[in-house]
């Protein structure tokens, strides 16, 4: 079977969460599939839409150059040039199925190509980017939305832009929605939220994100009373992972050292940061061990509703308990008092009681049940997802007979 993915970035030149997730289930697909990878790069020293074509292994990647960055609204969405390059890759590929995982900075007008060319479409919703032009529901003041409207958005919006284009915009999205066969979510919260804003239920699969669970060894912790529990944190260092309220709740825990791992630059200087807290720079794969060795308990407290955070599930292989917000796919991960903690979104207060209440007493950590067994391997994860290919191509099949 030829499969086509499509990503707005995929390393090595974007190492983010989903990048990385996708290379590895890429890897696993390529194994016994035929797979094809269409993504961005933005390389200012040459020319616009200019194309790379590198094969990985047994992965054919063409990359288009996108360096652009001084969008309009339209810009965001639309990118003619990059349709047309994306055209030109379907006729030399010929897929099967595509599996889009994201369309920033791409254009999400490559649907327009699912009819030309008769396509199967699975999308993997990662956030709330179709329904949010900022991908985060967060809005300008930095919290969280309640829901998308035209007026709302209008506000938030980083574009200069009016009401018509942003009603454009939500008409685009639709449309793009409707043309989408299989959508697959990590977290069921995402699969409310989509279905609440008009997706059909039936459209929606629900399947973990896998990992390759050869990456990470189990950690066997004995913790007794005496132990002194370092913290840690892995991840972006943007307000939306609630950085602020991480080092909020621990400036005043001297004993207790809180590990940061991700790049942070020259915003530090103005986080008002403790000697208990230590920035340890980026991090990637091949490091994941000794990350997750340097501290005894993870904490992920981002606002914004993420729905499934790798972390979390890198964490639980690693038998390393976790502190998450209580909303979202956090709250899905983490059950207070049983494999993890949780603390109200947001509040610095409540997140230094749950850190307070494991210093004082630290033998509760060996209460807590991880069950790494919960966590997907990717070679589950690729099986499941090739099933989706074959029933999608199967139906699409019965239906012109």
């Amino acid at each position: 079977m030829k499969i086509l993915k499509v990503i707005h970035g995929f390393p090595p030149d974007y190492m983010a969460g989903s990048e990385v997730y996708s290379y590895n289930l890429v890897k696993e697909l390529s194994k016994t599939e035929e797979v094809f990878v269409f993504t961005r790069v933005e390389n200012e020293f040459d020319s616009n839409y200019k194309i790379y074509n590198e094969v990985d292994g047994n992965i054919k990647i063409r990359r288009i150059n996108n360096p652009e960055r001084d969008y309009n609204l339209r810009d965001k969405y639309f990118n003619y040039s990059v349709e047309e390059e994306f055209e030109k890759y379907l006729n030399e590929v010929k897929p099967d199925v595509t599996h889009i995982r994201h369309l920033s900075h791409l254009s999400t007008n490559i649907k327009k190509k699912k009819k030309k060319y008769s396509l199967p479409i699975i999308f993997t919703i990662h956030d709330f980017w179709m329904f949010c032009i900022k991908g985060q529901l967060i809005n300008q003041f930095g919290e969280r939305c309640d829901g998308p409207t035209p007026e709302k958005c209008q506000n938030c919006s980083k574009y200069l832009t009016n009401l018509d284009e942003i009603k454009s915009y939500f008409k685009h999205m639709k449309e793009t929605i409707n043309l989408i066969d299989i959508f697959v979510s990590t977290s069921k919260y995402l699969i409310d939220f989509f279905v609440r804003n008009g997706v059909e239920r039936e459209k929606i699969i629900f399947s973990k994100y896998g990992f390759d669970k050869n990456l990470i060894n189990v950690k066997k912790k004995n913790i007794d009373e005496n132990t002194v529990i370092k913290f840690g944190f892995m991840g972006r260092i943007i307000p939306t992972k609630g950085i602020k309220v991480l080092i909020s709740a621990s400036k005043d825990l001297p004993e207790n050292e809180l590990y940061i791992f991700g790049r942070i630059g020259k915003k530090k200087r103005f986080l008002e940061i403790s000697d208990n807290i230590v920035f340890k720079g980026s991090y990637n794969n091949s490091t994941l061990n000794e990350v997750l060795s340097s501290f005894d308990v993870l904490i992920v407290p981002s606002i914004w509703v993420e729905n499934a955070p790798l972390v979390i599930q890198e964490a639980f292989i690693a038998n390393v308990p976790v502190i998450t917000s209580n909303i979202g796919g956090m709250k899905e991960l983490v059950k207070d008092g049983i494999n993890g903690y949780t603390f109200e979104v947001g509040d610095s207060e409540d997140l230094k009681r749950v850190i307070k209440t494991i210093v004082s007493k630290p033998t509760i950590l060996n209460q807590l049940k991880i069950d790494e067994k919960e966590v997907v391997d990717i070679k589950d994860e690729a099986q499941s997802i090739i099933r989706v290919y074959h029933n999608l191509l199967k139906d699409r099949s019965d239906k012109l007979c």
